[in-house]
């Protein structure tokens, strides 16, 4: 069955006049590479996926240093990936030229805006105040930096909780307001990651806004349920976790240090079935035949926790939470502990993120043909993931 796919369009407008600015083909010069602004980046899901399908970040914005660090960190480890200036910023305080100048970029240069405001103002785990709560009101701050950019295209990333909060209305308002008075064309998605080949059960709505009058289709799913001859099967958590050994080998990736757990706590994960819920810690053990469930959101707070490892009774670890996210085990995050679990739990899971930057390509900037999947598992290097 597929997935439902919600789409909504804001229909650019066709007038021209002092009051609309003059639509330019984003498709002119589809063979140059398009550069990104990212805001609100945090561990670099967007960046890494965008990069993957050709994108160049030219400079990207999170509030968080520890985030921005693990963005310059990697920078340069692969070719493809090449970050030119992580700037740590409260947004509310930034203008766009204060992000673009330190990376030699003016607003002209800017392809495409990518980014998704904190999503707990929204989301099912908390408290779905929506604008009433201060991250809610974050939107309106990366609409100001469309506003003051206007690029090509923009991707805008958030929990489908959005959807429903406030009867839908927020949801409407949101999309509207993205269109800029009729500047952008809107389409909105609402897409299940692991419906892409993403080990990980995860929904999230993408809106997508061109400039050019492109009203960007959905993506068709291609992985599900075995049952369906369409589709390739889902991605599991035993995959995702295949050729990692016990926290703390020698040989281990970066952020492969797991909590210590009381013998009273190891007991209780030994005997939970797979995909049941530990009554205490409220997090659920991994079916290795099927998907993760979504990855928790930390906070410097705390309240950021792995789900139970589907085969030794303990939490699983920051990085194999990052597998469950498609993050290569070259890519580091840096900080400890909170820091970590909160730029893993965040992220748009960067393969996802590749697939859609390839659609996008295609549809926007007029891209005569679209890597594959297994093409971009091989370029981010996810050999668990390699058939």
């Amino acid at each position: 069955m597929k997935y439902d796919t919600l789409v909504l369009e804001t229909k650019g407008s066709q007038e021209t006049g002092d009051s609309i600015a003059p639509r330019r083909d984003a498709r002119e010069t589809p063979s140059r590479t398009l550069t990104a602004l990212s805001l609100f980046s945090g561990g670099g899901g967007l960046d890494l996926g965008f990069s993957a399908a050709g994108f160049r970040i030219g400079a990207s914005s999170d509030i968080d240093a520890f985030s921005c660090h693990t963005l310059m960190l990697n920078s340069g480890r692969k070719r493809f990936y090449k970050h030119a200036h992580s700037f740590a910023a409260d947004i509310t305080k930034v203008r766009s030229t204060d992000l673009l100048s330190p990376a030699n970029l003016v607003a002209s240069n800017i392809d495409i805006v990518i980014g998704g405001p904190p999503c707990q103002a929204f989301s099912i785990f908390g408290q779905r105040k929506g604008l009433e709560d201060p991250r809610g009101n974050l939107v309106w701050e990366y609409l100001r930096i469309i506003r003051e950019v206007e690029p090509k295209a923009f991707v805008f990333e958030n929990v489908a909780g959005l959807l429903s909060i406030h009867g839908g209305k927020l949801y409407g308002q949101i999309l509207e307001e993205l269109s800029l008075g009729g500047r952008y064309t809107v389409s909105a998605h609402r897409y299940q990651v692991a419906e892409f080949g993403i080990p990980q059960f995860r929904d999230r709505v993408f809106f997508i806004g061109a400039k050019n009058g492109t009203s960007v289709p959905p993506m068709e799913p291609t992985h599900g349920k075995q049952s369906l001859f369409s589709c390739r099967p889902y991605r599991t958590a035993g995959e995702a976790l295949r050729g990692l050994k016990e926290p703390g080998h020698a040989h281990s990736p970066p952020n492969h240090l797991g909590r210590e757990h009381s013998q009273r706590i190891v007991d209780r994960y030994r005997d939970l079935a797979f995909g049941e819920r530990d009554p205490k810690t409220r997090i659920n053990k991994l079916d290795p035949k099927r998907p993760s469930f979504a990855i928790i959101v930390g906070s410097d707070k705390g309240g950021g926790k792995g789900h139970v490892h589907p085969h030794t009774a303990r939490e699983v670890t920051p990085r194999e939470s990052a597998r469950m996210q498609t993050f290569p085990d070259w890519w580091e995050f840096h900080g400890t502990g909170r820091h970590v679990i909160r730029q893993v739990g965040n992220a748009v899971p960067p393969l996802f993120a590749a697939i859609l930057a390839e659609h996008i390509k295609k549809h926007i900037f007029g891209a005569k043909s679209q890597k594959t999947y297994d093409e971009l598992v091989n370029i981010l290097e996810l050999d668990f993931l390699r058939s």
